[in-house]
């Protein structure tokens, strides 16, 4: 690989880690069409360039890959760099939000990811709510918002812990405001597994929100894997499907 400059394709790859943020190799591969062989040397071309940064993690689980700060101002994309290491209390949430990214993106499905969410404003609120007796106020932002063929707008949320009861209300509460106002067509969450899947549902119908009004969508991230990877019926989905790093 000396000497070989990353390409048109290489780059393409880059802006999809700027957009997203850290992400598992399968994930990126599958998001662009890679089998692992194309994804190991697009990571060496973007590595040796100085454009791509990577988190190791423990044995099985994988390495993460996001844009340097170089690589971010290479593609020319308005994002948030990633400043540092990924804390490892954050891994399954960058794995979970790029997961939700190629779900998107291998159906065709437009996206505002992550990273250009935390630059933005349209999408930024303030979030009131009671706990323990005190009123409390916290900024809040969906994790990606995805963009229908139509042009509707769905913006996301990724639960993988259980959020206090007020606080999860507080945020369901404000895309029913969202949905009443136009701004978006309903929201989707992806769950960490079916008890917090339930608890979204009952707490999203006290706020007028359901599945059968096609107001909320709620998925496993397990399932949004899955999707992915048969949305690609390419090498990308086969190889990653015959070596086991499907959830890597």
């Amino acid at each position: 690989m000396a000497g070989v400059r990353p390409g048109p394709s290489t780059v393409d790859g880059l802006k999809w880690l700027a957009r997203v943020g850290p992400a598992p190799l399968g994930a990126w591969g599958i998001a662009m069409g890679w089998g692992r062989t194309a994804v190991y040397s697009h990571t060496h071309r973007l590595l040796a360039a100085g454009w791509l940064e990577t988190c190791s993690r423990p044995r099985g689980e994988g390495s993460l890959v996001y844009a340097s700060r170089t690589g971010v101002q290479r593609t020319g994309v308005d994002v948030a760099v990633v400043k540092r290491w990924p804390a490892p209390v954050t891994w399954p949430h960058c794995q979970a939000c790029a997961w939700t990214a190629t779900w998107l993106t291998a159906r065709g499905r437009g996206l505002v990811g992550p990273r250009e969410l935390l630059v933005r404003t349209d999408w930024r609120a303030e979030l009131r709510f009671r706990e323990r007796g005190e009123l409390r106020r916290r900024g809040h932002r969906p994790d990606l918002v995805g963009r229908l063929p139509d042009g509707q707008l769905l913006p996301i949320e990724v639960e993988l812990s259980e959020k206090s009861s007020a606080r999860l209300k507080a945020v369901l509460e404000l895309h029913a405001e969202w949905i009443s106002a136009g701004k978006s067509a309903a929201v989707i969450y992806v769950c960490g597994d079916e008890e917090i899947a339930e608890r979204v549902l009952a707490d999203g119908a006290q706020a007028g929100l359901s599945v059968e009004r096609g107001t909320m969508r709620i998925e496993l991230v397990s399932t949004i894997q899955r999707e992915a990877a048969e949305a690609r019926s390419t090498l990308a989905s086969t190889d990653w499907h015959r070596t086991g790093r499907t959830a890597a």
